[in-house]
């Protein structure tokens, strides 16, 4: 029971089950970097990250109470609050998405506008992601329908790379460091960029929130301890972040994790350095633009936006933590 929690910190650790997309990406660092240097276990907390193939399965795993926690897209909140599903934000990971979207210099060298992109094949990760929001945010600006367009969903990052290299898609909505490689190597040029907090602002609006940490309401006010251990770990990662040299993040990060490239590990790291949040906030602003890309998308019927966005974000947790971590 909820006693269970903080009762047994002495001997026995208690378990918390995070489900997470298994991804190359950088996403999900500032959880991963709290497993991997204690910060969990400090807390008297045994987290277990459970890897699935993506968003939606670590969401269904979170359903079915395979997991008590999910690392995840903000936008997944919203939008399973929309459904009647009382999810809510804990922790903010990312205060920028780390997707942008390029076109292939092999298939569209000529590119010189968005209208350029109608009739075109666009690959992104999966219907609903965050790399498919970007697309259709832009396509919208250039009044292109998603019908005006063919859908090439590649989930993988390794799998996005490979069909833009063998001109299976003309355009790419994806993750790092799939975006940053190709980059790099000269097969893609990168058009949208809301990677950073100005690319955001130019790209949806204002500061868009990309990966948190959510858990069902019923969760969060049953086991308050566990969920304040979970944050407390996590904002010390994303602390940890903030100044983390490039020896660290090696001698941090899973090898496997790495794609088995370092060097282009590290120039994505710094490429989205400013995407993580400083503090594991959510602000209101931010929620506001999470809602306003959802609405221009047509994934809203009629709600009370203000009384859904409340509903899906606490910063009780982080502000504690972030008390105790001023102490400290």
């Amino acid at each position: 029971g909820g006693a269970g929690w903080a009762a047994h910190v002495g001997h026995e650790l208690p378990r918390l089950r995070v489900a997470l997309a298994r991804e190359e990406s950088l996403c999900h660092l500032p959880l991963i970097v709290a497993q991997q240097l204690g910060y969990f276990r400090g807390e008297g907390l045994d987290v277990q990250l459970v890897e699935l193939a993506d968003g939606e399965l670590a969401l269904g795993a979170l359903s079915a109470g395979r997991a008590e926690a999910v690392s995840g897209a903000y936008l997944t909140v919203l939008r399973q609050q929309l459904r009647g599903q009382a999810l809510q934000q804990i922790v903010l990971q990312g205060r920028a998405p780390q997707v942008s979207l390029g076109v292939s210099m092999r298939q569209l060298p000529a590119y010189r506008e968005l209208p350029d992109l109608r009739g075109k094949r666009i690959g992104m990760s999966s219907s609903g992601a965050m790399s498919d929001v970007l697309a259709r945010v832009m396509l919208a600006k250039a009044a292109i329908r998603p019908g005006d367009v063919r859908w090439v969903p590649l989930g993988s990052i390794q799998r996005a790379v490979l069909a833009l290299r063998a001109g299976q898609v003309d355009a790419l909505s994806h993750l790092d460091p799939g975006m940053t490689q190709l980059e790099q190597k000269g097969e893609l040029r990168t058009i949208a960029d809301p990677r950073t907090l100005k690319g955001a602002q130019e790209v949806f609006g204002g500061p868009l929130p990309g990966t948190c940490v959510f858990a069902s309401q019923h969760m969060v006010s049953r086991h308050p301890q566990a969920c304040q251990a979970l944050v407390n770990g996590v904002v010390r990662g994303l602390r940890w972040l903030q100044t983390a040299q490039p020896q660290d993040i090696i001698k941090t990060v899973p090898e496997a994790h790495m794609m088995g490239d370092r060097a282009l590990y590290l120039a994505s790291f710094y490429r989205l350095r400013e995407s993580y949040s400083p503090d594991g906030l959510l602000n209101g602003e931010a929620a506001r633009t999470a809602w306003s890309v959802m609405s221009s998308l047509g994934d809203v019927r009629e709600a009370d936006a203000q009384a859904v966005l409340d509903r899906s974000y606490t910063n009780e947790f982080v502000q504690k933590a972030r008390l105790r971590l001023s102490k400290a």
